[in-house]
This record gives C-alpha cells, sequence and structure tokens, in this order.
C-alpha cells in the first residue's frame, strides 16, 4: 500500500465498518424537524428576533450559504431582548480532543430547542460542560480508542442525536463505495439531517495521520450556485462553503484548498455518520 493511502481504504478493502449506505431519504428525512415545546415558544416570544434565531437554528440552517472560501463565525445561542445587544461566544472545541464532542453537542443544540435555550443562558459554560459530557459518553463505548485521538467513529454514532434522528456509520475508503457513503451524507444534509464526517491524512505521515484526526458537521447542501455544502469546524468556529463537487470528488476538485480548510486542515473525508 502506497504512501498516499488511507487507512480507510484499508478497511474498505478488508470490507470493515463499509457495509451499505442506509437508503437515501425523500425530501425531508423523518423526525428531522425539531419540536418546539410550549414552555421553550413562550420563553423566545419574549426574547429579539436575533437571539431566537441563535436558539431555534444554532447552525444557520436558514440562513445564507455564504461564499466559498470565506469561512463565516459560528456562535453559541445567546438571550437578548429587544434592542438588547449582547456579545457572543464562538462554538469553538474546548481541548484538542473535544473536536467530536463539540461537533455531537452542536448536532443535538440544533435538533433540540430546548437544549439550545439551555446554552442560551450561559453559552461557553454550557457548551464546555456538554462537550466532557459527550465525550465522556463516547469513550464508554467499545471497543476502545486511543484518547489522545479524541471519539471514536463508532462511539460518535452511538452517542449522536438529532431531533427524532439515531446514527449508524461507516468508513470512506477510495472507490465507489466511498463516493457511495460521501452521496449519501449530501442527500442526508439536502434532507435536513446534519451528518458529522471525520477527516484524516493518509500513510504517508505515519499510521498517527492515517487514523480519523477530526471531526466536522456536514451541516447542509444546496442547489444553489451548481450545488454547495456547508461544513461547521470546531477548532476555528466557523462554517465553510465547499461545492458539492468538491465533497463528493475531491482528487478533481479546483476548490480542494477550501474543502481542506473546511476538514479542519486534514485533506480528506475518512468516515462519515449516516443516519439510519
Amino acid at each position: 500500500m502506497g504512501a498516499q493511502a488511507r487507512l480507510s481504504d484499508l478497511l474498505a478493502r478488508l470490507s470493515l465498518f463499509s457495509g451499505p449506505a442506509p437508503a437515501p431519504p425523500g425530501a425531508t428525512w423523518p423526525g428531522a424537524v425539531p419540536h418546539v415545546p410550549d414552555d421553550v415558544a413562550a420563553a423566545l416570544a419574549e426574547l429579539s428576533d436575533a437571539s431566537r434565531r441563535s436558539v431555534l437554528d444554532p447552525l444557520g440552517r436558514t440562513g445564507p450559504s455564504g461564499r466559498v472560501g470565506y469561512p463565516t463565525r459560528v456562535s453559541l445561542p445567546f438571550l437578548a431582548r429587544g434592542a438588547e445587544r449582547v456579545p457572543t461566544a464562538p462554538a469553538r472545541q474546548i481541548d484538542e480532543t473535544t473536536c467530536g464532542a463539540a461537533v455531537l453537542t452542536a448536532l443535538a443544540m440544533a435538533g433540540d430547542p430546548r437544549l439550545a435555550l439551555r446554552v442560551a443562558r450561559d453559552p461557553q459554560r454550557q457548551f464546555a460542560a456538554l462537550q466532557r459530557r459527550a465525550h465522556r459518553a463516547c469513550a464508554r463505548e467499545l471497543p476502545p480508542w486511543p484518547r489522545r485521538y479524541g471519539t471514536a467513529p463508532w462511539a460518535a454514532a452511538a452517542v449522536a442525536r438529532f431531533a427524532g434522528v439515531r446514527y449508524t456509520h461507516r468508513v470512506v475508503g477510495a472507490g465507489e463505495r466511498g463516493a457511495a457513503v460521501l452521496a449519501a451524507a449530501v442527500a442526508a444534509a439536502a434532507s435536513g439531517v446534519p451528518v458529522p464526517l471525520f477527516s484524516g491524512g493518509d500513510l504517508g505521515g505515519g499510521w498517527q495521520t492515517a487514523a480519523p484526526r477530526h471531526v466536522v458537521l456536514l451541516v447542509d447542501a444546496r442547489d444553489e450556485a451548481g450545488g454547495v455544502v456547508r461544513l461547521y469546524e470546531p477548532s476555528s468556529a466557523t462554517a465553510h462553503t465547499v461545492p458539492t463537487s468538491a465533497l463528493l470528488a475531491p482528487e478533481q476538485a479546483r476548490e480542494r484548498g477550501a474543502l481542506t480548510a473546511a476538514l479542519g486542515a486534514w485533506p480528506h473525508v475518512v468516515w462519515a455518520l449516516l443516519p439510519r
């Protein structure tokens, strides 16, 4: 196996973690619309429009798609009334091992307005506490995973929640199977279900770089501008707009730099969590 090969390629060749991708969703995935409880709706009615949006749509899925190569900040939900102006906090991972936990927390917030409102009451403290809780939950899943590498894909799949949606996981190797997993991820995002993606390097940097090393969130997929996707990158608390074609066929993409930045400076998607 060459230096540019990925661990995910080897796993795919051995048919490990690489079964068929779940059936693609319809226009809207069942259970993908977050429910707003009456008491949460009443609390939101007292807030400014911007504050209300930050709770109901913390990932900006109903906002503009952005421009390729121009990341935008992802802020935590906040409370403000009327014309009140309050500083916002970035949705950033708390240390080098909690990228997966930050993504799982952002995913849960996007599907649970009550949780997002809880975060809005004390954004930085609550987001940090929820990351630690998600990290502990993932650490209990088997088989074990080196702590220095953060969150294992199978552990993230067991813990991941978005509204009524649960997740499975698939390795993303080279070839048709890997392409099918990425296509399923884009289809899920287009149907309203965000998808955590693991990124990594190749064997040229050693096994430690060829393993899944970072986690980002495929927030949505849109038809505009020839097809674009948005990815939340937790180490910088930014959202990146990338052509859909670059995600699906990165080796052929002119915008490879934008994709690499969106993947946290790693060159490849190596694993994906898919709704089941």
